[in-house]
């Protein structure tokens, strides 16, 4: 199943690329996602959770970055990883593909992504899986804008007194399917609303 994502960043490509590849650093800006170790400077071992009603299915796994081409701001991962209660498997190949835009830099996500086991029956819906995908994308894209913000030099004057990063940033632990399927949906009905309303205009 291939799946097509992007977001963008406030940043030229050259800086994007640098942010985009600290791992540790932008981990928790994934609704669900947790590092959990660093192999080498491509290698990474972390868990993904996303919660069914009362079940959480969480996938423990690896990503490794198999291509990284600084000159052309292209990079390729290779992902895999198991349902820690033996629920099935998932595998992935995902390509990366920076580029210039006014204001900053587009980022380009293709993700060839093959499931096993009894998880593999989420595959059937491949439009909603494409349109949850992209709401994970959009939450990441704002979490990250967070992230670099709180990065910004600040004010020494009221630094004593303004709360950690750790206070400011919270990451979301697990994530639950429902709300994001929920939310794919309002933005599907949003984009057919507006449409509604330029072709009435």
């Amino acid at each position: 199943m291939k799946i097509e994502n992007s977001f963008t960043i406030a940043l030229p490509p050259p800086e994007a690329w640098r942010v985009l590849l600290d791992i540790p650093a932008i981990a928790p800006c994934m609704p669900g996602a947790e590092l959990l170790a660093v192999e080498d400077d491509r290698t990474y071992k972390g868990q993904v959770k996303v919660k069914l009603g009362p079940v959480v299915v969480a996938f423990q796994g690896k990503a490794h970055f198999a291509d990284l081409d600084e000159a052309a701001h292209t990079a390729r991962m290779v992902a895999s990883g198991v349902e820690i209660k033996g629920r099935g498997n998932a595998s992935a190949n995902v390509l990366f593909r920076l580029s210039p835009i006014d204001g900053g830099t587009r980022v380009e996500i293709t993700t060839d992504v093959t499931l096993a086991g009894a998880v593999a029956q989420y595959g059937r819906a491949q439009g909603v899986i494409a349109g949850v995908a992209q709401v994970l994308v959009d939450q990441f894209a704002a979490n990250l804008q967070k992230h670099l913000a709180l990065g910004a030099p600040s004010n020494p004057a009221s630094e004593a007194s303004a709360p950690s990063k750790a206070e400011q940033f919270r990451p979301v632990k697990s994530i639950s399917l429902l709300s994001l399927i929920f939310a794919y949906f309002r933005n599907m009905f949003a984009r057919l609303l507006k449409g509604g309303s330029n072709g009435a205009a």
